[in-house]
């Protein structure tokens, strides 16, 4: 029988969420994660067997050597762009032996990753992007139009979310660029977002299958910071979920993934970026009766998505990543703790503490008490 690798380079809420879908499923998922000061997620009660290694490459050497089978192909699941990229790059050393995310050739998802080519690609299948230059760090565009966001070209750099600033004139723009280590960024129109919407979804055959499950929307704003708290409901954005699916065609991708935007105050899209991966909403569609990953792997197997399996999400389904979500509104002074655990408590999808799996929220906790407070 297939085997289910969960491939952790960093430990959060994501790859737990993996696990826990897999394991409400009846499938007892095999853990392989890089060592660091949080360990909580092999800790899951589904876990069945868990490795430690040192670094994202010999994980997948590990994987490649314990669970390569020739007549039975596992699944490898992440939820992050650092082992994305690696498999993508190891395409043709895989994909006799497991099922991942891959647009089927090595390299061709780092490809897309890089923020040019992914741009350039939504652009021609009619998404709004906001103006962007790809600059030198110093460099300030002769056509630039204030005010604006320097962002990294690549997600999987080490400078990713520490480089990005809202910008008003050149002044403040060269302070940005001063305190950066890269040698090249993207400078970009600033929006002002009322909003912002996700469509997590998967693709099989090549791209030309594909199941949009949820849309995500904030429960509240936060200017230029992503919301931790989110209501999920069924897709309604028939023209926008069109185009998204002729990107997908296009980049042959098999996998899971989600496009996110943002919303003007004219209720417009503007594209912000696609994630090559399960995010910290996959364990949403788990709650709303569509788990992603289980769909996926079942559709990579058949060949097909089971498009009857679309059901009605609850009314009133939220999320939260509770951890975060008690940092911005109760440490932040939006509300009282006794305000906050009302939400916290009617809030059916939680990230951390999940549903019926409590030792990885016990081990976060403590680890946020000793290494963040």
């Amino acid at each position: 029988m297939s085997k289910y690798i969960v491939f952790v380079s960093k430990e959060h809420y994501n790859p737990l969420g993996i696990v826990r879908t897999l394991g409400e499923a009846g499938i007892e998922p095999i853990t392989v994660c890089v060592k660091g000061d949080l360990q909580m997620v092999g800790q899951s009660k589904y876990v069945k067997e868990r490795y430690y290694v040192d670094s994202p490459e010999e994980g997948l050497e590990l994987i490649l050597s314990k669970f390569s089978d020739s007549n039975e192909k596992s699944f490898i699941l992440t939820g992050d762009d650092v082992t994305v990229a690696l498999m993508d790059r190891n395409y043709d050393r895989l994909k006799d032996y497991f099922y991942f995310y891959n647009a089927g050739e090595n390299g061709r998802i780092n490809h897309f990753m890089n923020k040019d080519a992914m741009l350039e690609l939504v652009t021609r299948h009619g998404i709004k992007v906001a103006k962007t230059w790809k600059v030198k760090v110093g460099e300030i565009p002769v056509d630039i139009e204030y005010p604006i966001m320097t962002k990294a070209i690549n997600s999987i750099g080490e400078e990713w979310k520490d480089i990005v600033y809202i910008c008003q004139n050149n002044e403040e723009l060269k302070v940005a660029y001063s305190k950066m280590k890269s040698e090249y960024i993207l400078v970009q129109q600033y929006v002002k977002k009322t909003d912002e919407v996700s469509f997590d979804a998967f693709s099989v055959n090549k791209g030309k299958d594909v199941f949009i499950v949820t849309e995500a929307y904030q429960m509240y704003n936060i200017p230029d910071k992503y919301s931790p708290y989110w209501k999920i409901q069924n897709p309604t954005n028939t023209e926008m979920g069109e185009k998204i699916k002729s990107v997908i065609a296009e980049m042959k991708l098999e996998g899971i993934w989600e496009f996110e935007f943002m919303v003007d105050d004219k209720g417009e899209l503007w594209f912000l970026e696609i994630n090559f991966r399960n995010t910290a909403l996959g364990y949403s569609t788990t709650v709303a009766g569509m788990p992603q990953i289980v769909m996926w792997c079942e559709a990579m197997k058949n060949g097909v998505i089971d498009h009857s399996k679309r059901v009605s999400v609850p009314e009133g389904l939220k999320a939260m990543a509770e951890c975060f979500d008690y940092d911005v509104r109760v440490k932040g002074g939006w509300m009282s703790k006794e305000e906050w655990l009302k939400e916290y408590m009617s809030t059916e999808c939680k990230m951390y503490m999940g549903r019926n799996d409590y030792e990885p929220f016990r081990i976060f906790m403590e680890y946020k008490h000793d290494h963040v407070n």
